[in-house]
């Protein structure tokens, strides 16, 4: 029998009402080759964004900072390059590049602006990462960076910096890391009446515990607008086993620990990160996996990605190569991770991806958690091109589910029916009651979970009562594992 899903939404409230959160897309300069220039500074849905960040500019060791593609991040970031007053080479430096070059009012600053979408321009990235630390070391190079990001600022027309270091790892870096974010934060301040706007200043932050760790939160918040969390690659071809790329609650088992979205929120709050400025990541790609027998989930990978189906993107595939090959795969749904995953027999093929329905309950996640919403890497993996009009944008659907359900306010809870199972009383006190039916002879085990993800009771499944006396009250959600079989059930405490 095939799971019935119902989505439960306990709290609705319309646009009026409750302020739509935010948008952060990530806008891969890289990506503007690509379907003959299907995402470009003319084609973005900017009234879907409340903040776009062009990706990636390269610090130098000494603390300069140069653009990465000397054609591409000039005929974006400034607009076409004109040729009748542009130099020779004008398209092969690394400079910053000269507005007075390019033609007037299409520079991407430009057409966001006009649609009330921001600008800013991250730097770093796990490419461009390994100078961080040289630089972060020196006073002098500190003060070369900043004053790089501030000509960026003015040059561009943007409305602020991203920091991406990937990653401070030592605590000589953490320390560092904070004066470099505090150089940053006082000259942006500095030029703020020159460009007559207040300049934001935002971190792209690693998912995993030990990122985190690695962060002087304490004295970096109050430097900061946001803190942009990188919650997708928790696992990938480099994991023995196949799993989830961002699942949004840990997997039933074989998980590490603090890898899923939900965990990585958690361990930001507690570490003193206020919601309020916590963007949750979300992947608009996915990742696959050879497996080295029958394809599914938590079965031996080969290491090896599946680049039959997906050698466009090197086996990372964008959301729109998934859809275009749907139909050569079988779809699964897992009901504890909230995430779908795709498996192909001919090819022993396992990917892991998100899709609309994954989207909006990460989504209705942000919402329930009030973060501050959400950051997309990278805005053209759901821009799909239309088929009667190539060369034109058709839709965004991943996009669009993110917007709708963060301008509801809604906050889901998932309720799973297949095998019986029932929870009673409702709303609970001290006891809660579980009762199964008879397809379910040998339950192992009883989970329940808090609507932030975290694990509040585990236990065997000997006795069909939970003592719940323990928890604060609200909704839950109950786990029961049989035999391969997970099932899930809310219910209320008092």
């Amino acid at each position: 029998m095939k799971p019935i899903v119902l989505f439960i939404l306990f709290t609705s409230l319309c646009r009026a009402q409750s302020p739509c959160r935010e948008v952060i897309g990530y806008y891969a300069g890289w990506q503007w080759y690509d379907r003959n220039h299907l995402m470009s500074p003319q084609t973005v849905p900017y009234q879907k964004y409340s903040v776009l960040t062009y990706a990636f500019m390269q610090p130098q060791a000494n603390g300069t900072i140069l653009i990465s593609d000397p054609w591409g991040d000039k005929n974006q970031l400034l607009g076409p390059i004109n040729w009748s007053v542009a130099p020779a080479g004008y398209d092969t430096q690394y400079d910053f590049g000269n507005p007075a070059y390019h033609l007037p009012g299409q520079k991407l600053s430009d057409y966001a602006h006009q649609s009330g979408c921001k600008l800013l321009a991250s730097i770093g990235g796990w490419t461009y990462s390994a100078n961080f630390p040289t630089i972060a070391a020196s006073p002098s190079y500190r003060a070369a960076f900043a004053h790089d990001c501030n000509t960026m600022v003015l040059t561009y027309g943007l409305d602020g910096i991203d920091i991406d270091w990937e990653y401070p790892s030592t605590l000589t870096e953490k320390q560092n890391y904070t004066l470099l974010l505090q150089q940053v934060r006082d000259s942006l301040d500095a030029i703020a009446n020159l460009v007559n706007r207040p300049l934001q200043l935002s971190i792209a932050t690693g998912a995993s515990p030990t990122h985190m760790m690695y962060v002087d939160w304490l004295n970096v918040i109050p430097l900061l607008d946001r803190v942009n969390l990188m919650s997708y690659d928790f696992y990938g071809t480099w994991s023995p086993i196949t799993n989830h790329n961002a699942p949004l609650f840990p997997v039933a088992s074989g998980a590490q620990s603090g890898f899923s979205c939900a965990e990585a929120v958690t361990n930001l709050l507690n570490q003193g990160v206020p919601p309020s400025i916590i963007n949750m990541g979300v992947a608009w790609y996915g990742r696959s996996q050879l497996t080295s027998g029958n394809p599914g989930l938590q079965v031996p990978g080969t290491g090896m990605a599946d680049m039959i189906h997906f050698g466009a993107d090197d086996g990372t595939p964008l959301y729109y190569n998934i859809v275009n090959v749907l139909n050569q795969f079988d779809y699964h749904w897992d009901t504890v991770s909230r995430v779908p995953y795709l498996t192909g027999i001919s090819s022993n093929s396992f990917v892991s991806f998100d899709d609309e329905t994954s989207i909006e309950q990460k989504a209705q996640y942000i919402n329930a958690q009030q973060l501050r919403g959400a950051i997309i890497w990278e805005i053209s993996g759901d821009f799909i091109e239309s088929t009667t009009v190539p060369g034109t944008l058709a839709a965004t659907p991943l996009l669009d589910k993110l917007n709708a359900t963060f301008c509801s306010g809604s906050v889901g809870v998932e309720e799973v029916q297949d095998f019986q199972f029932t929870v009673f009383p409702q709303p609970a006190k001290d006891i809660l009651n579980v009762r199964w039916n008879d397809n379910v002879e040998y339950p192992e085990e009883i989970i329940i979970w808090n609507m932030f993800g975290e694990k509040v009771i585990q236990r065997s499944a000997e006795k069909p009562t939970v003592d719940c006396s323990g928890l604060p009250g609200g909704m839950y959600l109950l786990q029961l594992n049989a035999k391969g079989e997970r099932r899930v059930k809310k219910f209320i405490k008092e």
